[in-house]
């Protein structure tokens, strides 16, 4: 376990909780207990006491050793379920919006994308779709114009869709 917590603060204090409700109780010594989780005694006291965070090899442990589910230990519950009716044509897609809906990108700026159509054929890849999902002018309602310019934000080098810009020049007096 390092200072670089893999968990988030509330994942760590309910499997800190857990630990101690349902595994302290049963191996009283921080030794065992470490050895059983895979871990040193030190990095389990540590773990224990707040100074560090914990991993998810610690939280696979504790999942195994008690017979439950990862999501149990986590206190996650099943996530939203998403689905892209046009996954064929952009196969990536779906996969940047699960882990936009995993770093807590909200369900009205994923799904703004999921239904959206690009106007020229691939799949701009990954980076691209999270960029668009977590860009929250996206999800807005919009006209023909605020679309395109949405979409030239997140793929530069690709063809313009909506052909050349204006510029408005200042007027100097």
């Amino acid at each position: 376990m390092t200072r670089n917590a893999h968990l988030t603060d509330e994942q760590n204090v309910r499997l800190r909780r857990i630990i101690r409700t349902e595994l302290c109780t049963r191996i009283p010594k921080q030794v065992p207990l470490a050895k059983l989780l895979g871990i040193a005694q030190g990095n389990l006291s540590k773990f224990l006491d707040g100074e560090v965070g914990g991993s998810a090899a610690l939280v696979l442990r504790v999942a195994a050793l008690l017979n439950r589910s990862v999501e149990d230990i986590l206190g996650a519950g099943m996530p939203v379920e998403l689905v892209d009716e046009q996954e064929r044509r952009y196969p990536s897609r779906i996969l940047a919006a699960r882990a936009a809906y995993l770093d807590g990108v909200p369900l009205q700026q994923i799904r703004a994308v999921l239904a959206s159509s690009l106007r020229f054929d691939g799949d701009p890849g990954s980076e691209r779709w999270l960029k668009m999902m977590m860009d929250e002018q996206f999800a807005k309602r919009g006209n023909k114009t605020d679309t395109s310019w949405a979409l030239e934000q997140v793929r530069p080098g690709w063809p313009k869709a909506g052909g050349r810009r204006r510029v408005e020049r200042s007027r100097s007096r």
